[in-house]
């Protein structure tokens, strides 16, 4: 038997020992691909985590509701609803502004949180905040100015929150009648019906018992005494309001007498009629003004839960019980916020929420708090706003090409791939059932790839990088109040375009077309200009092949595009830029990549270095 010959190891001196230098980078090589593997499956935990947040963590389109991230804790606002004086087509009424008429509580106010801080205090509030769900009440006056609603009493604001353990009275009650249902059925208002579906139903049996006008109660029941205190504070107000409006006062009483006189009539027919057909002034408007101030009830009634009625005595009283589970005690507020508030302000704030929110979402938050506040939104129309967009795409989109760094350049290396894997997907499609044809398929295209350096999991690499950006930017502008009432070039940022455009509001079109228009060009780009390259390569059985691939990216393309039309203002501003980015870089790398320096310098060195 021969026997094997052994190298002395003596001659590793003269030719310079490098096993062990290969050693060592056979174990950095697999410690770093070991650190890769974890670092992109933190990636992925990160970004699953975050889409089920995204579904879970309430956020809300209101000011002082929902997930909100504030520089410092005093600039923490409440919720607060805003009512206004309008005069449509002759109509005057007192109803809830719009979003387009929201005022921003900002740090202008300062003086006006501390109050409110202090009020929120002497009532018994322990909490750092206004607590889970509160309730501010503010005017927006006919000289486009808006003012904190305060109590003649007391001169303190008309503000409740669910962490507060009283509520005294801050206006001097008066008697106040409104409107009965009664009064619904004649006119014919279907809020009659919207009242019926209130916590305790109007018997329809009673809609025509009684008088036209029931009296607002004034008695407490002890149980929830903090909530009908604070309702009833909000119909005085806005009653006083409803009796500023010039003309009305004079007008209103004896419109109402006018109408109780015909109480015991029971055809309604007959009392429009008589009352359209007198010579008397007050008798002839007294339906119309009547109308007018109907809109106080149906703003105030059924919100802040005066809906038992009392035929017999003619009220108006509160029907809110207190619940034994004092979690639920918030529903008594009225003109609360839907959703729970949650102010981040700290880094350990946004750790309560997970790692999601912690390391992208927080830090994102902070930039944009940064630049949206840095100058006056109102002064410069909201541009500030869009430029903090801006920022935000440009530094998302610079670390996304840093980690993408290898997929961008390689785009078209991927497609050229796809074409040569539909070469040999089309040479093996007649023997789908053969099982020995189908494993020498699966490893022709394996040593294809292994050949070429390409990996087929690149894209999902990709998709591992950009969702967490994307759905940390959406949730930020979702949560950062300044940009809820930001409005620009007649556009509001915190609606859904597509939403506004249905109720007739055309400025939203363009942005919805726009935004269309980028995700199909930056969808279809790379396939066009690689278009020449993979017709070189294949024939038209191999064309078909890979058109059948490509079906399932085709519908993914399609599902973002439609994705695009149902998010709000803001974010569709975001992939706009976003998109406009992509396109840009996608035009650049391509023709870079036909550029003399790209392929005698830089290509060289990106192979070398296994970057391509």
């Amino acid at each position: 038997m021969k026997q094997k010959k052994v190298r002395a190891s003596a001659y590793d001196y003269f030719k310079g020992n490098t096993q062990g230098e290969d050693k060592n980078k056979q174990i950095f090589k697999r410690a770093l691909k070991i650190l890769k593997i974890i670092f992109y499956f933190c990636i992925f935990g990160i970004t699953l985590t975050g889409c089920i947040q995204s579904f879970v963590i309430k956020t809300s389109t209101s000011s002082g509701s929902g997930t909100e991230f504030y520089k410092n804790k005093e600039d923490i606002i409440p919720n607060y609803t805003i009512f206004e004086a309008t005069n449509k087509a002759g109509k005057n009424e007192i109803t809830k502004a719009t979003k387009s008429n929201n005022y921003l509580i900002s740090e202008k106010d300062a003086p006006v949180l501390k109050q409110l801080r202090v009020q929120t205090e002497a009532n018994g509030n322990t909490s750092n905040n206004y607590g889970q769900y509160s309730s501010l009440i503010m005017f927006h006056n006919a000289d486009n100015t808006f003012e904190y609603a305060k109590g003649d009493k007391t001169h303190e604001f008309l503000f409740l929150n669910s962490a507060e353990s009283k509520y005294d009275p801050k206006f001097n009650w008066t008697d106040i009648k409104l409107p009965s249902p009664k009064f619904f059925a004649l006119v014919g208002d279907k809020y009659a019906e919207e009242f019926q579906k209130t916590q305790l139903a109007v018997n329809p049996i009673l809609q025509n018992q009684g008088n036209f006008f029931y009296t607002v109660s004034n008695q407490a029941d002890p149980t929830n005494e903090k909530y009908f205190n604070f309702s009833r504070d909000i119909i005085q107000y806005l009653y006083n309001k409803t009796m500023n409006i010039e003309g009305f006062k004079t007008k209103l009483i004896p419109s109402i007498n006018v109408l109780e006189s015909y109480k015991n009539e029971a055809d309604f027919e007959k009392i429009k009629k008589e009352l359209q057909a007198s010579n008397d002034p007050v008798k002839k408007e007294a339906l119309q003004v009547l109308q007018d101030y109907s809109t106080l009830a149906k703003t105030v009634l059924i919100p802040t839960r005066f809906t038992q009625i009392d035929p017999v005595n003619n009220t108006y009283s509160f029907a809110y019980n207190l619940n034994d589970n004092d979690y639920y005690n918030y529903e008594g507020i009225a003109f609360r916020s839907d959703y729970p508030n949650n102010p981040i302000v700290t880094w350990s704030d946004s750790w309560k929420l997970g790692p999601f929110y912690s390391l992208i979402v927080f830090p994102l938050s902070k930039i944009i708090l940064g630049v949206s506040e840095s100058q006056s939104i109102w002064e410069l129309n909201g541009w500030t706003t869009i430029f903090a967009i801006i920022v935000v795409v440009l530094l998302t989109k610079i670390i996304s090409f840093i980690f993408r760094f290898k997929t961008i350049f390689g785009q078209s290396k991927q497609i050229e791939m796809q074409a040569k894997k539909a070469k040999i997907d089309a040479k093996y499609e007649p023997y789908k059932k053969n099982k020995m044809m189908q494993q020498r398929h699966r490893q022709e295209v394996a040593d294809l790839y292994k050949k070429n350096n390409f990996s087929p999991f690149a894209p999902f690499s990709q998709v591992l990088v950009t969702m967490p950006i994307f759905i940390a930017v959406w949730r930020v502008i979702q949560g950062i109040p300044s940009l809820k009432v930001t409005y620009w070039v007649g556009l509001e940022l915190a609606s859904i375009s597509y939403q506004k455009l249905f109720e007739g509001l055309w400025q939203y079109l363009p942005i919805l077309i726009i935004v269309v228009l980028v995700q199909a060009v930056q969808q279809l780009l790379p396939k066009y200009l690689n278009k020449k390259n993979t017709n070189r390569i294949m024939n038209q059985n191999e064309s078909e092949t890979m058109k059948k691939q490509q079906k399932t990216q085709r519908i993914i393309s399609i599902v973002f595009i439609f994705f695009g039309v149902l998010f709000q203002a803001s974010l569709q501003i975001y992939w706009i830029i976003g998109g406009l980015w992509e396109i840009g870089q996608t035009l650049g790398v391509h023709y870079l990549q036909r550029s003399t320096f790209f392929k005698e310098k830089m290509r060289p060195w990106l192979i070398q270095k296994k970057l391509l």
